[in-house]
């Protein structure tokens, strides 16, 4: 029975007749496996081609260093699999199980998929690359050395999450969930975020760069030298928040909240800020040089104790020529 008698017939392959395809070593295309049960089988380093395995079943089995390209994969289960190097293409896994699985390696490039379950599992050093991830599940997920680039994520939900070394960069999130992570050296650089909770993370290292947010909350966040140089978050709710030797440099907080927040030595130059309030906010040393602070509400702040600008150095920055 050749490759070409499974798609004629249109039902799912078995078991038997995968490995029969298996010894011959050649790439499996337009196979229906469909509702097929391969669990324990060892799917190392074979190429998946435009194979419809949907609902199926691979629970337990090796699939380390497999590729697969054009794959239908919705509501398959990979439950406790090593997917070691694991390469997928333009594949779907709407509502696909990795519970419990252990990625690590390999690259996902334009994938789609809608509440995929990652819950439970470890991902490192997997790059996630123009995809797109709607409702996506990594409750209590162990993430490190990952990025996720130019992907799109709807309602990502992963509070309580320990992410290392994770960059989400040119992303763009919606209806994020990441209250009380702990987010150490991570990158958002250049994201965009529409209502986005970050209240209570425990950051080391991370960066907001050039960021855009609506509806944004890092209230009671440890957010000690983080970057949000250029980034802007309008609105944003920092109260609470330890924003100590933070870089806001050239950031928009137009009308943000910084109530009881401490931004001690934050540096804060040619920052927009207007209407913010600051109420019983820490500003020992922060460095407000060149910033916009119009109708600021400052009520129990230390304001005294801002580092003092430069007068001259202002004057400087602000001079036209005359012509």
């Amino acid at each position: 029975m050749n490759q070409a008698e499974f798609s004629t017939l249109g039902e799912p392959l078995t078991a038997e007749g995968l490995r029969s395809l298996l010894i011959k070593g050649a790439p499996l295309r337009d196979l229906n496996m469909v509702g097929g049960d391969y669990r324990g089988l060892d799917l190392s380093q074979v190429r998946f081609e435009s194979v419809d395995a949907r609902r199926a079943s691979f629970s337990g089995s090796n699939i380390t260093g497999s590729q697969w390209r054009g794959c239908r994969m919705g509501y398959a289960d990979f439950s406790g699999c090593q997917l070691e190097g694991v390469t997928l293409v333009d594949c779907n896994l709407d509502r696909t199980r990795l519970t419990g699985a252990s990625l690590s390696g390999g690259r996902w490039l334009r994938t789609h998929s809608v509440a995929l379950d990652l819950s439970l599992a470890t991902l490192r050093s997997v790059s996630f690359i123009d995809s797109v991830f709607d409702d996506l599940v990594l409750s209590n997920v162990d993430v490190s050395q990952c990025q996720w680039q130019g992907c799109s994520l709807h309602s990502l939900q992963a509070p309580g999450s320990q992410w290392q070394q994770v960059r989400m960069t040119e992303c763009h999130f919606e209806n994020l969930d990441l209250g009380q992570a702990r987010l150490e050296q991570c990158a958002f650089d250049e994201s965009i975020f529409v209502r986005a909770d970050f209240s209570a993370v425990d950051t080391v290292s991370i960066s907001f760069y050039r960021c855009k947010g609506d509806h944004i909350s890092f209230a009671r966040a440890k957010l000690n030298q983080a970057i949000f140089s250029e980034a802007q978050f309008p609105a944003a709710d920092f109260t609470g928040a330890c924003l100590e030797r933070a870089n806001l440099n050239k950031a928009d907080v137009t009308g943000s909240i910084f109530t009881g927040a401490s931004l001690q030595y934050a540096q804060c130059q040619a920052m927009k800020a207007a209407q913010a309030s600051f109420v019983n906010a820490n500003l020992d040393g922060t460095d407000f040089h060149a910033a916009e602070l119009e109708g600021c509400d400052w009520r129990d702040a230390n304001r005294e104790s801002i580092r003092p600008q430069d007068s001259e150095r202002l004057a400087a920055q602000r001079w036209q020529p005359t012509l």
